[in-house]
């Protein structure tokens, strides 16, 4: 028996613009949420995405991401990409919120995940990219702080891989973080309630994830680099996070663009092979 594809109706799509992700899968847009994400919209989301997310999330459970999506937290969206497949499921998600912390435009990367069914696809760098390129051009020719909470050594392994460079990434193992990074990182802690949890000088928050009784998994995820993996299980017990902040310069970005879409063109592959898709927070 047929059944029609939620995602197909005006309602649900009013105020989103659709990208091309995947095959099969269907990516909708949403760069100003609290006004574009209609009701119908986020119904649909209330009703499928938990189910999904506590599945990229292992630790936490539906209840926490029906608070997620709660009108008072969605409305402080800045952007919002949602992927859904054929049936008009959730597969994948991120969503950012701009801020400025510690004086600076910054671009805070709120939640990212993907079904482990879809993990390793690319699908997680490309809608990122989707955000990251419109909060560069408000940014624009400031560099824009990508900042984010974190204890998942795969996403700090991904977003300083795509910095192209140790030195616009804080925190770094032996590394110091210097007194803009740390009133930054300060001004993060705070919004999230927790400045009195946080270490300046290492970027760590004690108990980041206490809403669930594990932290966000029942066993952190690894990354393809052993020394991000190690120092992640030594700096950090399974509740805790770093505020991870990387600087990107828009000219960099845009020549990186230009090659990335070189490359594309030619049928060519870059060296370092992305695994940013798997679930991220």
């Amino acid at each position: 028996m047929s059944t029609v594809d939620p995602i197909s109706s005006p309602a649900v799509r009013s105020g989103a613009k659709q990208i091309s992700v995947h095959p099969g899968l269907t990516g909708l847009v949403w760069t100003e949420v609290s006004t574009q994400l209609s009701g119908a919209a986020r119904e649909h989301l209330r009703e499928t995405f938990p189910a999904v997310a506590v599945e990229a999330f292992t630790g936490t459970t539906e209840e926490y991401w029906q608070d997620w999506l709660s009108d008072e937290k969605l409305d402080q969206l800045a952007g919002l990409v949602v992927v859904f497949d054929s049936d008009g499921l959730p597969v994948a998600w991120v969503a950012n919120n701009d801020r400025w912390y510690g004086g600076r435009r910054c671009f805070y990367a709120n939640s990212a995940g993907v079904h482990p069914k879809y993990q390793g696809a690319g699908i997680s760098s490309t809608i990122w990219r989707v955000l990251l390129r419109s909060a560069l051009v408000k940014a624009f020719p400031r560099n824009l702080y990508v900042v984010m909470r974190t204890g998942n050594p795969l996403v700090y392994g991904a977003w300083t891989t795509a910095a192209g460079r140790s030195d616009v990434v804080w925190p770094t193992p032996g590394g110091a973080v210097p007194q803009h990074v740390q009133r930054i990182a300060v001004d993060v802690a705070a919004d999230l309630g927790q400045a009195d949890r946080l270490d300046p000088n290492t970027l760590v928050i004690t108990d980041a994830y206490d809403e669930t009784e594990v932290g966000l998994w029942k066993e952190r995820p690894t990354s393809d680099r052993k020394d991000i993996d190690d120092w992640f299980a030594e700096i950090l017990g399974p509740r805790d996070a770093v505020v991870l902040v990387v600087a990107y310069n828009p000219f960099q970005i845009a020549i990186d663009e230009v090659l990335r879409q070189v490359r594309r063109k030619l049928g060519l592959r870059s060296s370092r092979a992305s695994r940013s898709s798997r679930a991220s927070s």
